[in-house]
């Protein structure tokens, strides 16, 4: 009945370790089709493109200072009052009212161009009454106000714009940085897909062989050529294996749910069938560091920082200078008893007024102006120095990328040689224990080294190919790698993906 019970529960761990509906119906992709995936639908980097163009939207709202701002009032009242003169008194009762639109412009030189109207009716209802009554008094003025030294020039008047011009290339690095991250994940997952995928064959060929070595042994017990010891061990033996092939099952199916939530599919997805490999990458640290400079995101970044506080620098300097308006305005007057009459009198009546003067303000001492243009100057270093930092921290990482490229190659031939070793050994204690010189034992514990060796190899491999993934992150070179690159303009107003894959 032994026999009969180990056949049965081998099946029931086969059934068990065998891949699942889910893993069955699995779509194949290869790396480039994951990685287009990826940039379509990883939910980090459509959500890094909505604030993305949300900048974009802070930058087209900062142009609405050159909107022209229009302002309109009316009022309607009465106005009953007791006068109280020198020589009488009297009760003065009237109704009046006003109206006011006007409309006002900025230019690029800091100046206000202002166009106003206003108007207004007056009825004296109290004794002694004007000559006209009700009087309609119109009056339409043309108005401009210009800085000559503070809030003078396009940069103070364009600072708004200037800011979220910078804050929004801030954000597409960041959206390049996202990239950068998701990128360097999917290839990792693809990697570690392939070697767990390479781990799980080969544990089914140890349960494999494993099942023969048990079969051989209880056909030699029944014999009587064998002590039934040596079943109890091949028996130990298989157990041992099914267990590390439900762990192996258990980590590849992981791994093909990570490789799915990184695209964000419903479905789970695996790699295609190919062998993990070792691929010629051209790479040496002068090359790389001048592409990190070139490309890297978050030394951009930095970059639009500077220029960010170098404008800031202008504008905090131009607060600190004294503040000299130049006002002028020109002005045509009317008074009449009709409205329209009053209209045709703005440009009929000689009515007008004219006036140009300067005004002049500065706080003295200003300490708030020369206080934040200091701060300014001071934020302005530091960034320098962050920006210092982030290019010696770039080098750093170029050659760690480099040094840990180079180990993991060596740990391949290293780990290939292993491998040979160990399949010798296998195959020569197999033979030794076909002429009885070998237990079985000896040839579980051959196997187990084998397995060892075979896992040291592919994960080997995987650092190798995770390594020079890296190094292409590290300098700035894996979306380039990758051929990602942006495929719409930032836009608020487009719903179109901002980065997209070339074909090949």
């Amino acid at each position: 009945m032994r026999p009969l019970r180990l056949m049965v529960l081998t099946w029931m761990v086969f059934l068990l370790a065998a891949p699942t509906a889910d893993a069955e119906e699995s779509r194949r992709v290869d790396l480039r089709t994951l990685v287009r995936l990826a940039v379509e639908n990883n939910l980090e980097i459509q959500a890094q493109t909505y604030e993305t163009r949300a900048e974009d939207a802070v930058l087209r709202a900062a142009y609405g200072v050159y909107d022209p701002r229009a302002e309109a009032a009316w009022i309607e009242g009465r106005r009953r009052e007791q006068l109280n003169l020198q020589f009488f008194d009297a009760l003065s009762d009237s109704n009046y009212r006003r109206y006011d639109l006007s409309l006002t412009q900025k230019i690029p030189t800091g100046a206000d161009l202002i166009a106003q109207w206003r108007g207004g009716r007056d009825q004296i209802n109290s004794f002694p009454r004007p000559d006209i009554n009700p009087a309609y008094a119109g009056e339409l003025r043309f108005s401009l106000v210009q800085p000559l030294l503070r809030d003078f020039g396009r940069t103070v008047t364009e600072r708004e714009i200037l800011f979220a011009a910078k804050d929004r290339e801030a954000s597409v690095q960041n959206l390049r940085e996202r990239a950068f991250e998701v990128i360097a994940e999917v290839r990792h997952a693809w990697f570690d897909a392939l070697r767990l995928r390479e781990d799980l064959e080969h544990r089914r060929a140890s349960v494999a062989l494993a099942e023969r070595i048990l079969q051989e042994n209880q056909a030699r017990v029944d014999a009587g050529v064998l002590p039934p010891i040596e079943n109890l061990e091949a028996e130990v033996g298989l157990r041992q294996r099914e267990r590390d092939l439900l762990d192996a099952q258990r980590a590849y199916l992981d791994s093909l749910d990570e490789l799915a939530l990184l695209i964000n599919s419903p479905w789970p997805v695996e790699p295609i069938e190919m062998a993990l490999g070792r691929p010629g990458v051209q790479y040496d640290e002068v090359s790389g560091y001048a592409a990190a400079v070139e490309k890297r995101p978050d030394l951009l970044r930095q970059l639009r920082r500077i220029e960010r506080l170098e404008v800031e620098s202008r504008v905090a300097r131009n607060q600190t200078l004294p503040s000299v308006d130049v006002q002028a305005s020109y002005a045509r007057l009317s008074l009449e008893d009709e409205f329209t009459q009053s209209l045709d009198g703005l440009s009929s009546d000689d009515l007008e007024n004219w006036e140009v003067g300067v005004r002049l303000s500065y706080p003295l001492g200003n300490r708030a102006a020369r206080n934040a243009f200091q701060r300014v100057e001071l934020l302005r270093k530091s960034e320098h120095a962050r920006l210092a930092q982030l290019k010696d921290q770039a080098r750093r990482d170029i050659r760690a990328a480099l040094r840990l490229i180079d180990v993991s190659a060596k740990k391949i031939e290293a780990s290939r040689s292993g491998r040979l070793l160990a399949e010798e050994k296998l195959r020569t204690l197999l033979k030794r224990k076909e002429v009885g010189l070998a237990t079985t034992r000896d040839v579980l514990e051959g196997e187990d080294d084998l397995a060892a060796a075979r896992f040291d190899e592919t994960a080997s491999l995987a650092d190798y190919n995770k390594a020079i993934t890296d190094y292409l992150r590290v300098s700035g070179l894996l979306l380039d790698a990758e051929r990602i690159r942006f495929v719409a303009p930032v836009s608020a107003h487009s719903d179109r993906p901002l980065l997209g894959v070339d074909l090949p």
